[in-house]
């Protein structure tokens, strides 16, 4: 269900709750306000206002804006203005997505999953979260944030328009921090092996460079305070991107790859 219709649904509940409040907001007072957002106190934070769009805030949003919390309601509209604009409220994950439609298609005999493979270590956490293989929740990234997120969706769909941070139609699944999980090559393939739809970030210590590959067909190099503009190289001949060897980590042809069998992968000279 799209996140406005979620939004309709709890207001239209709300208001039946109340049977003195009007239909048409315009008429309300700041008591009939209060009484709503009072109805709605523990449904609005559960609200992803970051995922509705522009004309839907405005149409739908706006008459309510009173119930909101006036800094979010200032992030959202920030947001509807620019949608890479820095806001302090949280963002919460995507909602479960149930549109086969929009998984990424496989490649192989396993089970479609679109993971999220992560190699840094102590890194700032962004408040962006997901749900991890063990059923906790915790930040889908501690490289990435959800600009990154939104450019390389866009790379995957390979449109025209880049997605912005509110229309990125994928969810993505953590299978391995390498903080959390160990930077061994043995890591990666315990947690990685026979996966599909494979979202590999990793973080170059001594450079700061942010490096990954999606699925076999594209390698990237991400803008941050360091690089001002991000890098796409996609494959030319996908069938013999992949060196398949257990010795090493994740390994994409001569383009990317990390270290050997009884290396630690999170040594600066193990990220080619």
């Amino acid at each position: 269900m799209d996140e406005i219709k979620i939004w309709n649904h709890i207001i239209d509940w709300g208001i039946a709750q109340n049977s003195n409040l009007e239909s048409d907001p315009e008429d309300w007072s700041q008591e009939d306000f209060l009484t709503l957002k009072t109805s709605l106190k523990n449904c609005l934070p559960h609200i992803r206002y970051f995922q509705i769009s522009g004309n839907d805030i405005i149409d739908k949003v706006y008459p309510y804006q009173q119930i909101l919390d006036k800094n979010l309601w200032k992030d959202i509209l920030k947001r509807v203005i620019d949608s890479n604009r820095p806001i302090s409220s949280i963002i919460l994950p995507l909602r479960a997505i149930s549109d086969p439609s929009k998984i990424l298609p496989p490649r192989g005999d396993s089970d479609p999953l679109p993971p999220h493979g992560d190699s840094d270590s102590n890194q700032t956490l962004p408040p962006n979260l997901i749900s991890t293989p063990t059923g906790s929740i915790e930040p889908f990234s501690a490289i990435i944030n959800q600009e990154h997120v939104a450019e390389i969706a866009s790379w995957i769909d390979d449109v025209e328009l880049p997605y912005s941070t509110m229309n990125i139609p994928y969810e993505f699944k953590l299978l391995l921090r390498g903080s959390r999980d160990g930077f061994a090559p043995t890591s990666f393939w315990n947690l990685c092996n026979k996966r599909i739809n494979v979202l590999i970030v990793m973080k170059v210590d001594s450079t700061n460079e942010i490096l990954g590959d999606c699925d076999d067909c594209f390698i990237f190099s991400l803008k941050n305070n360091e690089a001002q503009e991000s890098i796409l190289s996609r494959a030319l001949t996908p069938e013999r991107v992949i060196y398949c060897n257990s010795g090493y980590g994740p390994s994409f042809s001569s383009g990317l790859y990390m270290g050997r069998s009884g290396y630690d992968l999170n040594q600066p000279d193990r990220c080619c």
